[in-house]
Formats: structure tokens, sequence, C-alpha cells
């Protein structure tokens, strides 16, 4: 990614973050002590972003969840103390503070927080217009960040919970999430169904290509194109979806 001052941010796997102005390198997030953890390294860092403060952001699919750069300090965002006690993330990993958090008995309920983001494995970041921040994640749908505090869009909001790859809002606000097996959505705010919201799903049934939607750009004719797991391209103009490939969907 470049930044508004020109700087070139690199997310390496095994490495953290490289920041290039022109003559150095400097290095972020090599290594940094996870609060769970302990000492680990970033593996993957999926997605680079500047907010319109001038913030820069990076995601992590590997459990680090997200950090914020104010051009000083690094923040680091994770979820509650409860999300790794409650084994929502399915590791068999144990810390000497804090015992292996793999072998519970029973599972106890995650319950999320505004105070906190919703999963510490994020495929990509996206901003909208009103600058809030959205973050895709793995297991708990996609998380809105303004500043303050965090709100969930999952399966009790008519939204799919598992496997987001991206987020996009669209020239006229509404917001597209593209799953990793149910096909895309799009939140329409401004509309209501007595509620407030409208959530609209797409699939393969309406002509979409594959339900494994992994990436979506809108052009300068406001047509959504929707890149797909097994080469498969979508693009959708509103009303219909038009396929542009030879994929075959077995």
């Amino acid at each position: 990614m470049e930044d508004r001052d020109g700087n070139i941010w690199f997310g390496v796997m095994n490495k953290g973050v490289y920041r290039y102005d022109g003559t150095h390198l400097t290095h972020f997030l090599y290594k940094h002590k996870h609060p769970f953890y302990g000492d680990k390294i970033e593996k993957y860092i999926s997605d680079i972003l500047q907010d319109y403060k001038g913030n820069i952001w990076f995601s992590s699919f590997n459990g680090g969840g997200a950090w914020c750069y104010d051009g000083k300090s690094l923040t680091n965002y994770l979820p509650s103390k409860n999300y790794y006690l409650s084994n929502e993330d399915e590791r068999s990993a144990s810390n000497s503070k804090q015992g292996a958090f793999s072998n519970f008995s029973t599972k106890n309920y995650y319950a999320e927080s505004q105070d906190s983001i919703s999963d510490d494995m994020i495929s990509s970041i996206s901003i909208d217009k009103a600058g809030h921040l959205w973050f895709a994640t793995r297991r708990h749908g996609a998380c809105r960040y303004d500043g303050k505090s965090f709100v969930s869009f999952e399966q009790n909001d008519g939204f799919v919970s598992y496997g987001i790859f991206s987020i996009l809002e669209d020239k006229k606000g509404n917001m597209w999430f593209c799953t990793d097996k149910n096909g895309v959505y799009c939140y329409n705010a401004g509309l209501s169904d007595g509620q407030g919201k409208i959530f609209k799903n797409y699939t393969t049934a309406d002509g979409l290509v594959n339900n494994s939607v992994q990436s979506i750009l809108e052009d300068k004719n406001g047509n959504l194109w929707f890149g797909t797991r097994g080469f498969g391209l979508s693009r959708f103009d509103g009303k219909s979806f038009v396929t542009f490939s030879d994929y075959k969907n077995e």
C-alpha cells in the first residue's frame, strides 16, 4: 500500500511489515508479545489500509487481530479474554500465565463486546464514506469500528458469520460482503424491514458463478465485479450477473 506521504508498506510472510520511504526500510511487527499466547511471529499480514486521519492499519490472518499505527506507536486490537477462554479460535496452544485454552471439558459461551474486535483472524479491512473501518473475519462475520466501539454483523442479524473475505461500500452507500460459502450479501442501511436494516443474499441461484467469493471491485459505471474461487469471475449491474470465465461449478 502507498500512503498519502508516498511511503510504500509491505505485508510479508513471517517477517511482519516493512515501510519503504524511498531510501530506508523500517521494520514493524516482526515479533510481539500476545497477551494470551506469549511471544510469536506474525506469519500472515493480510491487509494494510490508511484511514482518513492518516493512521495505518494492519490485519493478521493468523491470530494477531488488527493494529493501528499513528506515526509513533502501535495499538493492537484483539478480542476479549472470553474469546480465548471459550476456545473460539480453536487453537491448541498454551501460555504459562494463562494455561491451556484447548483443554476445557465444556466450552464457555463467548459474549462479544463493543470494547473488543470480534475475531483475531481477519481477511481484509475496508473503510466507508463515514470513516468507519470494516473488518472481514474468519468466524465472526463482519465487524465495524467507529473509532470508539465495535459492532458485529453476524447470523443473528440475518447475515452469515463464517468466512468473510472482503467488504466494499458501493457508490450508492450499500455495503457488500463476500463470503467463503454463501455468496455475497448486500446491506442497505437506508431501507427498513421493520428493524432498520435490509440484508439481501446473492448466490449461484441468482447467476453468481461461485458461492465462494474472495474479492470485489466497483467500476466507474457502478458495476460490481466478483472474483471467486476456481477462476470464476462475475459482473453484477444491479439486476443480473454475467460470467466472464470458463469456470464450471461442478
